[in-house]
């Protein structure tokens, strides 16, 4: 009986790191964000149930998507990251890609029987054009880029017609960030650390949006120095080869992002909790790896 518990809790432990729960709070903080992009305006016409409803289906795309991009690596994993929970044998192949297909078709489901529900549809096929086509360097890239950019314009909801040059340039500067990391991402078990000044591009796209913004928000530049700071931390675990560390640093750094931009909407209650949750991805990270 002691022999199955501890069983099960590696179980439910290997199922929580193929899941990459510990990065959960970034995608909240993202949703939060593009809450404060419609709260903007009356335009958007935003709501918390609408907020609620649609933060809970991107949350499950995400863990969807986690789950299948380990259930299409078994092959590679099995040389290169044995430990792994697939091919470890904690959990079957066949179990993954049946739980990961199940939560996309749930979701797009429940999505096709909801009005504004475009968004989301878009990002369940990004997600899986991400899982069959990420060890592709440019389309790892562009579809986690897309990924993580549809999450803002899935919660702000746009109106079709109305101006929205605000929010599509909060969804680059978000799918940027992504696309750096993805690229740093795929230098993440080199030996050498040549590549490690490609961590301070993440900082182009919130420096942009601090600028342009800065008549009228300046108080941006304070979480703005915080990011950097952070972002001279990983560049300084990459330089020394500590590069888990590093990446950990910047995937917690989506939180740092979405402060600087909530803060630039002058959001100021939602950038605190974008802050506290990336407090929440540190310790997290401590617990279960997000990489």
């Amino acid at each position: 009986m002691g022999d199955e518990a501890v069983k099960q809790v590696s179980r439910t432990k290997a199922w929580l790191g193929m899941m990459r729960i510990s990065n959960a709070p970034t995608v909240v903080s993202n949703i939060l964000v593009g809450t404060a992009i419609a709260m903007q305006s009356s335009d958007f016409g935003w709501s918390p149930a609408y907020d609620l409803f649609f933060a809970f289906c991107i949350l499950v795309v995400y863990f969807a998507g986690m789950i299948l991009n380990d259930a299409i690596d078994v092959k590679h994993d099995k040389t290169h990251r044995p430990e792994r929970p697939i091919p470890s044998g904690v959990i079957r192949q066949a179990t993954a890609w049946l739980l990961g297909l199940t939560l996309l078709v749930a979701v797009s489901v429940f999505a096709l029987g909801h009005g504004a529900a475009n968004g989301l549809l878009l990002l369940i096929v990004a997600v899986l054009l991400y899982t069959f086509f990420h060890r592709w360097f440019i389309p790892a890239m562009l579809f986690m880029a897309i990924c993580r950019g549809l999450v803002y314009l899935i919660i702000a909801n746009p109106i079709q017609g109305e101006n929205n040059t605000q929010l599509i340039t909060y969804c680059v500067a978000l799918s940027f960030y992504t696309a750096v990391l993805t690229c740093i991402g795929k230098f993440e078990n080199k030996k050498n650390s040549k590549y490690a000044w490609i961590t301070w591009l993440l900082l182009l796209s919130p420096t942009y949006i601090v600028l342009s913004t800065l008549s009228t928000s300046w108080i941006a530049f304070i979480p703005l120095t915080g990011m950097a700071y952070w972002t001279w931390l990983a560049w300084a675990n990459f330089n020394a080869g500590n590069k888990i560390a590093g990446m950990h640093r910047i995937l917690s750094g989506f939180c740092l992002l979405d402060c600087v931009l909530a803060t630039s909407l002058e959001q100021f209650v939602i950038a605190g909790i974008c802050f506290v949750l990336f407090i929440i991805t540190v310790a997290f990270h401590r617990k279960i790896h997000g990489t």
